[in-house]
């Protein structure tokens, strides 16, 4: 890791081209080639380059280019307040400490932000296969599973919201009901087999921003 703290502006060529004038910044360059630019107020980075990068230096400039799109970072460097590398490990994952029955109550308590329309009518309901995290109603009348996970959705995930539709399927109230997975993000596979049975996405965060209490767990996920 080599932390690079200087006065410099900096300028970025890629999708489109935008320029930062001069200030003092903290450059981090990380050991899987990405690079982030902070500004000495804010928590977001004002720019950054993910990895792999190729970084080149000529004289006080430094090029950081993504090879795979050929976006560039420009750094032109006025002077140097510090200029450090550590030797720096760190394989631990975040432990997420919320539990999804969380999620389930604060999303069922506002319906209408998975979707307009969207009816909560049951919370855990029984199957012969599992309890359906959430049973719904959308605004078209149709029958909603909806199977929430607190992290990045699998397969297995995708799998399990199946099963729950073949249960529900067999009471012909609920047919054609909708199948709908909530997650913060999908696993390839995952995509792969949504779009071959048929069923919805929705971001975890894009529902979550709309319910009330819901910021506080989106810091918690």
């Amino acid at each position: 890791m080599r932390i690079l703290v200087a006065r410099c502006n900096i300028r970025y060529e890629g999708r489109l081209v935008t320029t930062l004038e001069t200030g003092d910044r903290v450059v981090l360059f990380k050991d899987d080639g990405s690079v982030v630019v902070n500004a000495v107020q804010g928590a977001k980075p004002i720019n950054y380059m993910p990895g792999p990068t190729a970084v080149s230096e000529d004289g006080r400039t430094i090029t950081i280019t993504r090879t795979a799109t050929g976006e560039a970072l420009i750094i032109d460097v006025e002077d140097v307040h510090a200029d450090t590398r550590y030797e720096l490990e760190d394989r631990a994952k975040l432990v997420r400490e919320g539990r999804e029955k969380d999620i389930q109550a604060t999303i069922f308590g506002t319906p209408h932000a998975t979707e307009e329309g969207m009816v909560g009518l049951q919370r855990e309901l029984f199957t012969e296969v599992g309890p359906v995290d959430l049973f719904c109603r959308d605004a078209n009348g149709r029958t909603c599973v909806i199977e929430i996970k607190r992290v990045r959705a699998v397969a297995a995930a995708v799998e399990q919201l199946n099963r729950y539709m073949d249960e529900v399927g067999k009471n012909a109230a609920h047919h054609p009901a909708r199948g709908i997975l909530v997650a913060p993000e999908l696993a390839p596979q995952a995509r792969v087999l949504l779009e071959k049975w048929g069923y919805d996405f929705i971001a975890l965060d894009e529902i979550l921003a709309r319910c009330e209490g819901g910021e506080e767990l989106m810091r918690l996920f």
